[in-house]
């Protein structure tokens, strides 16, 4: 007889139940100059190292570790939503790596979703600022559509839930706007 274990997709015990499946995901490494960050089904590593040598080994002894921790607890690394990004300065460029989880190269990006807020390798804000402006529009147009019809208490219900979600999401990463 064949066992499923699974949760309904949706249910409020899936992400508990994923959590705790990959709870000890962090612990597989004990470098200083890495860290493994999890929230919700978002798994990130964060890995500094000023010498590129050390940095480009440090990236593909920590993949060799989660190739294990992935084997060992019977899941797979969807390489299709896995890549790579190196931060660099405006004035710089970034430096070509062959970082490999079993037998395929990682593929490398300028920008991506980190929790909603889109970042590029130079951690400017432009690429961010591009993704929220036709939120905001939407969300402009959708309180001016309701003004004649709504109440200022209403209105304002709906800009805070609309237009002012958008502009504070991520606020923490952004820094203090009072």
């Amino acid at each position: 007889m064949k066992v499923i274990w699974n949760a309904p997709q949706g249910s409020i015990l899936g992400p508990l139940l994923f959590q705790l499946y990959i709870d000890d995901l962090p612990q597989i490494t004990n470098d200083n100059n890495s860290k493994i960050v999890l929230l919700a089904d978002y798994t990130s590593i964060i890995i500094t190292n000023p010498n590129f040598t050390d940095f480009e080994n440090s990236v593909n002894k920590i993949f060799q570790h989660i190739n294990e921790w992935f084997s060992s607890n019977l899941l797979s690394l969807n390489l299709d939503k896995t890549y790579y990004m190196q931060f660099v300065t405006k004035n710089s460029s970034s430096m070509a790596f062959n970082i490999t989880y079993g037998n395929k190269k990682i593929a490398y990006t300028c920008n991506t979703t980190f929790l909603g807020l889109t970042l590029n390798n130079t951690l400017s804000w432009n690429t961010h600022i591009d993704t929220i402006i036709p939120k905001l529009s939407s969300a402009t147009l959708a309180i001016r559509a309701l003004k004649p019809f709504l109440s200022q208490d209403s209105l304002r219900m709906v800009y805070i839930s609309y237009f002012h979600s958008i502009m504070t999401y991520g606020l923490i990463f952004r820094g203090n706007s009072h």
